[in-house]
């Protein structure tokens, strides 16, 4: 009986182990997380730096990838009472983005998607307006009415590379994201244009707003399935007047 509880308590500590390798804490900086495959199985989860009280935010991210599939989503927080507490997505049928705001959904239309080209993106809602807005490689959308007017709280799971239906899961293989994803942040706040565009124009030398909720280079986060962690310049090219 000894023997097999010491043997259980081992695996117990192994399996410890094994989970606690697959988080991490790291500057990306200068680095993507590829999503080399079309499965529901990969997916990287975002520890936030505080718990969640927001009654504003901002959401930034770059994105870089074929449209393997028909709404590839980018970005998706989910608490128990919301899956799409606020996700964002585009859709490859309609054209446009979709954000979702307390699981109520937007469409904003006209903002460009660059396939096989870094594309840029911030999403902003403030809860005491109720209004949220877009912008995409430094084009502005308008603003607009969405979601209940009542605070982000809770535990939330945060998800790059899949469309949360439920709380931390219910993946679907439409809304999988196959590309690199890279420079998200997080903000407690709505970003003033000014900052935004200091984010849009960022090059690597170039200094942005970081976020205070969820900072890239500051990230804690768990990969699993084959997403893995690759340095930007494989993937980046320059002109020769922006390596000057």
């Amino acid at each position: 009986m000894k023997r097999v509880a010491s043997y259980v308590f081992f695996i117990a500590l192994c399996g410890l182990a094994l989970s606690q390798l697959k988080k991490d804490r790291k500057c990306l900086r200068e680095k993507v997380i590829t999503f080399p495959e079309l499965t529901t199985n990969s997916w990287v989860q975002l520890h936030p730096n505080v718990s969640m009280d927001l009654s504003e935010i901002t959401v930034c991210l770059r994105f870089y990838t074929e449209q393997a599939s028909p709404s590839p989503c980018l970005f998706s927080l989910a608490t128990p009472s919301n899956p799409q507490d606020f996700s964002l997505r585009w859709s490859g049928d309609s054209k446009l983005y979709q954000l979702f705001i307390h699981n109520t959904q937007v469409d904003f239309k006209g903002l460009t998607f660059n396939m096989n080209q870094w594309n840029s993106v911030c999403a902003t809602w403030d809860a005491k307006s109720g209004l949220a807005q877009m912008f995409v490689n430094e084009v502005a959308s308008i603003k607009k009415a969405v979601g209940t007017k009542v605070s982000f709280k809770g535990n939330p799971v945060i998800a790059l590379g899949q469309y949360q239906t439920q709380y931390g899961g219910g993946f679907l293989l439409p809304s999988t994201f196959t590309g690199f994803l890279a420079d998200v942040h997080v903000h407690g706040q709505v970003l003033i244009t000014r900052q935004i565009k200091t984010y849009m124009e960022a090059k690597s030398k170039n200094k942005y707003k970081l976020g205070d909720y969820i900072n890239w280079h500051n990230l804690m986060y768990t990969i699993t399935g084959s997403a893995q962690v690759e340095e930007k310049h494989q993937v980046t090219f320059y002109t020769k007047e922006e390596q000057q």
